[in-house]
């Protein structure tokens, strides 16, 4: 089992699945969900993930709290993905939330509380946009060195999947994301490098309808999900985004790692959101405006730059497969 973690997260098709994940290994000591804004709006994510701990069974057991609704320096809320996602952010599911209850304390300080407490043990596994993790540290710098960051957001390499450059998390609030990278926090950077790769395929899916009733929602979910994604991009095997993060927060071995220093773009409205990475062997060579070649010297983090030795896909099917007999 890993040691304390909290999924930050905006709900969301993937996010309810990576929650499902987490909670049906086993393996995963989930201390909190905190919710943002990104694939919905905050008050739809926060009531989203109130929903699922009580779809999950887990309702009295893991708290969940309202985060930051718009992007960090622009207090808006950047468009959702009502179109991708569904009118709720959940497919065509009606969250059910009732009875859950809402809690005073806020995302932001339920992070900086949980980070004292687990000072040096705590996992961050955020899945949407890295608006409450800035928030965090803007009201206490020392967050950074009390957590550890898994986040699915950026590429490298990869083509993005809201822009030519930018994939969504990173691109809808990126002065946030510069923030966190540039934090000294330790971070794994889960991008579309690496889910890109990670494809749940139609056998898949067959096979968690073959586990009846137990994994209904979970089936409607994902078809849901099949059918967004084969509109948008003509394909019909869809990347498992956010679960892989939650995945490799506990074995790195799903992914191959990269170490360096990322950054992000946020004053061009053509390539805004695009994350850059710095190899680490290539800092000396690399002419760089002074404060961001500082940077690069002490800010370096973890970057998927593809898929590792061991199957994400087939141990997420296996896991929800056996989500009944829990």
């Amino acid at each position: 089992m890993t040691g304390p973690i909290v999924l930050d997260c905006d709900p969301g098709l993937d996010d309810a699945v990576a929650l499902q994940y987490a909670l049906g290994s086993g393996r995963y000591e989930v201390k909190a969900v905190t919710a943002v804004g990104g694939n919905a709006p905050v008050e739809h994510t926060y009531r989203n993930a109130r929903a699922l701990v009580k779809t999950f069974g887990v309702a009295d057991e893991i708290p969940v709290y309202r985060g930051v609704g718009g992007r960090l320096t622009r207090r808006i809320e950047a468009p959702a993905a009502f179109d991708f996602h569904g009118a709720s952010g959940l497919g065509d599911e009606v969250a059910d939330d009732a009875g859950v209850p809402e809690q005073s304390e806020s995302a932001v300080d339920a992070l900086l509380r949980l980070s004292r407490r687990h000072a040096g043990e705590l996992t961050v596994v955020a899945t949407g946009p890295l608006t409450n993790i800035a928030a965090a540290l803007i009201a206490d710098p020392g967050f950074a060195e009390r957590i550890r960051l898994v986040f699915m957001g950026g590429t490298v390499s990869e083509p993005g999947n809201v822009s030519p450059t930018a994939e969504f998390n990173i691109w809808h609030d990126p002065e946030a994301a510069d923030l966190v990278v540039a934090s000294g926090v330790d971070y794994t950077m889960v991008g579309l490098d690496a889910t890109h790769r990670a494809r749940f395929t139609r056998e898949h899916l067959a096979r968690l309808e073959a586990a009846g009733e137990a994994l209904a929602f979970t089936v409607r979910l994902m078809t849901f999900y099949f059918g967004s994604y084969n509109h948008f991009h003509r394909a019909d095997a869809v990347p498992l985004h956010d679960p892989l993060a939650v995945g490799a927060a506990l074995d790195p071995e799903y992914l191959t790692l990269a170490e360096g220093t990322v950054f992000v773009e946020c004053a061009s409205p053509l390539t805004s959101g695009q994350t850059v990475f710095l190899h680490e062997r290539d800092v000396a060579g690399t002419s760089l405006p002074e404060q961001l070649t500082a940077r690069a010297l002490t800010s370096r983090g973890k970057v998927a730059t593809g898929l590792g030795t061991k199957d994400f896909v087939e141990d997420f099917t296996a896991v929800l497969e056996s989500w009944g007999s829990r």
